[in-house]
């Protein structure tokens, strides 16, 4: 007699996920602050490293999303750290998901789990939702579907350029996260037979309408072809931040940035002369098409007395944090007296935070421009003003600058003159659109201004996140405070 045989094995069920036996999301959301607060320091966009950890506090959250294995929820995060000695808070977009841990595998990104919490109905993994394909999902719906979302303490609405144009979604959507990303965190979304899009989550929170959103949409809307058109955009209000939360715009597949082209072109020895002087035409049109589209403004004296003091505040603030430019303060001191003294041009909306890495070429368009939030260290109410196009000038100049800075680093190669001859090449595209004059004495001491303005920024970008390129900008400071000192300003 044949023995009994043994049932089949089965497959392992997957835990199930009842939301209404979980504590409530408030208290989940505050038992969470002591891992968000471990984990938010190691993000690329966490703005305030160096700080130690934060002290953090949930000032908003509003479900995106509850289905049978997950939760996604979206939470406004407030980080209280120390700086310079002073105290002070910032606000952060942290999209959750909630997930039992030993449910069933899902693609995840690494370094997204924040943490696991012993709960009653639980335990619950809580993971970034950016890197979480469920939690890009649900993102992504919240401007897809239109209806936004609402919690009791935040609320989402979303608006479309287009409101009657299809989509690119569906059932065969494909979402990834795009990596390199700095102050906010974008995904590509892809679905077959249709063009594909960006969509950018902004993670440092401020009042006022975001200038990514504010300028593509005007430059979308005039039919520019040098930035990827705007598709939509969500807006944000947690408390008394009423604010723009993410957007979606056309992305430019099999794209080189300007950054690695000129890159590589530098190590080679070759010139970037044509492709520079491209560039400058390129962003002088943008510049005249904002200017059309949003205005400008005649700078007198207190305006540009306005743009002198920020520069002043600004090195003043980072010599507190950094010897090596503190060494440099007199000569740039020196270099903004001058500075306050010639003739401005006028000031408009500007891209703030030029360089070759927010430049896109694309063979059926040339140049296109991304990235116009400005710089993300500088309050929101200072990037939404008019500003000069000199900024966005000597933001070029700096970064073709940091070729050669990067060439003599990572391959010990002199490639000033290369920088130089792409530096004059820009200037000179830059200035047959704009109609500039680029041999006036107040050119050469505004352009300094701002290249040293910049210099300064990237010295304490490059100390709290690159310590072993500081060197970069602090090569830049001394050239212009060289010749400051030699000139009593740097014409």
């Amino acid at each position: 007699m044949d023995e009994p045989s043994s049932p089949a094995p089965t497959a392992p069920t997957a835990p199930t996920f009842d939301v209404t036996a979980l504590p409530p999301l408030d208290e989940l959301l505050d038992a969470l602050t002591d891992q968000l607060a471990a984990w938010m320091p190691a993000q690329r966009w966490y703005a305030h490293k160096g700080t130690g950890l934060p002290r953090i506090t949930i000032r908003g959250w509003a479900p995106l999303r509850v289905a049978p294995d997950h939760a996604v929820v979206l939470a406004v995060v407030a980080a209280d750290v120390d700086s310079a000695g002073a105290s002070g808070e910032a606000l952060y977009q942290v999209p959750l998901v909630l997930r039992p841990p030993d449910g069933a595998p899902v693609p995840r990104d690494p370094g997204s789990e924040i943490g696991v919490l012993a709960v009653p109905g639980g335990p619950l993994r809580f993971d970034d939702a950016t890197g979480d394909i469920d939690g890009r999902a649900a993102i992504i719906a919240t401007l897809v579907s239109g209806e936004g979302a609402l919690g009791p303490s935040l609320s989402v609405t979303s608006q479309r350029m287009a409101p009657d144009a299809p989509l690119p979604l569906g059932r065969a959507m494909r979402s990834r996260l795009l990596t390199g990303e700095q102050s906010n965190t974008s995904m590509i979304i892809e679905t077959e037979g249709a063009t594909p899009m960006i969509l950018k989550l902004f993670r440092v929170l401020q009042h006022g309408q975001n200038p990514d959103v504010v300028l593509q949409r005007a430059l979308t809307a005039a039919g520019s072809a040098r930035v990827p058109a705007l598709v939509g955009s969500a807006s944000l209000r947690a408390g008394e931040v009423r604010t723009h939360s993410l957007f979606a715009q056309e992305f430019l597949p099999g794209v080189q940035d300007a950054w690695r082209a000129a890159l590589r072109l530098a190590v080679a020895g070759e010139d970037f002369d044509d492709a520079a002087r491209a560039l400058g035409a390129t962003v002088a049109e943008v510049h005249r098409d904002l200017a059309t589209a949003l205005g400008a403004i005649g700078t007198d004296t207190t305006l540009a007395a306005e743009m002198v003091t920020q520069m002043r505040r600004r090195i003043a603030e980072i010599s507190q944090e950094l010897p090596q430019v503190a060494a440099h303060r007199r000569a740039l001191e020196t270099l903004l007296d001058a500075a306050s003294d010639v003739p401005w041009p006028p000031m408009q909306r500007i891209h703030g935070d030029l360089h070759l890495g927010q430049v896109l070429w694309a063979p059926e368009r040339g140049w296109v421009l991304v990235d116009f939030e400005g710089e993300p260290l500088r309050p929101l109410e200072q990037r939404s003003r008019p500003d000069s196009p000199l900024r966005d000038v000597a933001g070029m100049l700096r970064s073709l600058d940091y070729v050669a800075g990067a060439v003599a680093h990572e391959h010990a190669t002199d490639a000033s003159a290369w920088a130089a001859a792409s530096r004059a090449a820009f200037l000179e595209g830059y200035s047959q659109v704009a109609g500039m004059a680029t041999d006036g004495p107040a050119l050469h001491v505004l352009l300094a201004a701002f290249e040293a303005d910049k210099a300064v920024y990237e010295a304490l970008y490059e100390a709290r996140n690159r310590p072993d390129w500081l060197p970069i900008p602090l090569a830049a400071l001394d050239w212009i405070s060289a010749r400051a000192a030699e000139e009593g300003s740097p014409g």
